[in-house]
């Protein structure tokens, strides 16, 4: 996928102070309307980023401590140690979840309901309820800058590392997922306790459309064949990657790599429905193992019959 430096800059103040188009209303429609939609894409995808791991994104010392060793290892916050506070200022521990906003709520934003949950990954940090969790669906913008600010008795204080421009990206991401102005989890897999990793690619995409996407898009970096550049350590080319984890390809292809600099891979002008059909068709084609082949990686491919990605699997 083609690399473009994040934009991380005095601009998202501006973004910012704009971007409560997460709410309906035509004071705030008309605002949006001023604003370029590279800009707007570009607001929507820092905050993609930074719903992943944030502290590879922006400026900051913050490394997380390391939930594998028995002390408190990190750098920065504010406890200087790695570790953030919820809202009581107690300190959460890092069982692995780094801190990640994904890991806590859910790639998917439904918390324990969603493809973290019992009844799929089963990770031990995942919160009881995400932003697409039936509970929380009235929460409007302001009410989630609050909750993220200032945390809760699980959800990590994040107002002492993040700023009020970063906040506010990370919550119209939030929103404009939750409220389908970009891609929705239910429009792009379906979760299944049968699968591995809890998901299924849904139907609908054309892999041969996919396949131009990738060459025209994602090549020049990755590779023909999407073996240039192995993921995990060596784990997984491209290609495994997406066949393993699909539903993190969707969500990296529409806002960029954390700390990359790969940015956001869809044209600014698309509509929801039309960023949902091109990240469907780029996974489709990514289903192919003869195409996009194991190559180097250390990983076994996926079987065949392996449900994730449906009849795409070749």
């Amino acid at each position: 996928m083609q690399n473009r430096r994040p934009a991380i800059f005095t601009a998202y103040i501006f973004l910012a102070s704009m971007a409560s188009f997460a709410l309906a209303g035509g004071a705030q429609q008309s605002t949006v309307a001023s604003s370029s939609a590279t800009e707007v894409r570009d607001h929507l995808a820092f905050g993609g980023r930074l719903f992943d791991m944030w502290y590879d994104d922006i400026d900051t010392n913050f490394i997380p401590d390391d939930a594998d060793t028995a002390e408190i290892d990190g750098q920065g916050g504010p406890n200087n140690n790695g570790t953030l506070n919820n809202v009581n200022g107690i300190p959460i521990a890092n069982n692995d979840h780094d801190y990640r906003f994904k890991n806590l709520l859910g790639w998917d934003m439904r918390g324990a309901a969603g493809i973290y949950g019992t009844d799929h990954q089963n990770k031990p940090y995942i919160l009881p309820n995400g932003p697409l969790s039936p509970e929380l669906a009235s929460t409007d913008r302001q009410q989630w800058i609050n909750h993220i600010n200032n945390g809760t008795e699980r959800l990590p204080a994040y107002g002492e590392v993040l700023d009020d421009a970063q906040i506010a990206a990370l919550v119209d991401y939030i929103l404009a997922v939750r409220d389908r102005r970009l891609p929705h989890p239910d429009d792009l897999y379906t979760l299944s306790s049968s699968a591995p990793k809890g998901f299924i690619l849904n139907a609908g995409g054309d892999a041969a459309a996919g396949h131009e996407f990738y060459q025209s898009t994602c090549a020049s970096c990755h590779g023909e064949d999407a073996t240039a550049i192995l993921f995990d350590g060596g784990e997984q080319t491209l290609g495994m990657h997406a066949r393993y984890y699909g539903y993190a390809i969707a969500m990296i292809t529409l806002a960029g790599e954390p700390g990359s600099e790969m940015g956001p891979q869809l044209a600014p002008e698309l509509s929801a429905a039309q960023q949902t059909q091109q990240l469907l068709n780029l996974l489709a084609a990514l289903c192919d193992r003869t195409r996009y082949p194991h190559g180097n990686a250390t990983d076994p491919e996926v079987p065949d019959g392996d449900p994730r990605c449906r009849e795409y699997l070749r």
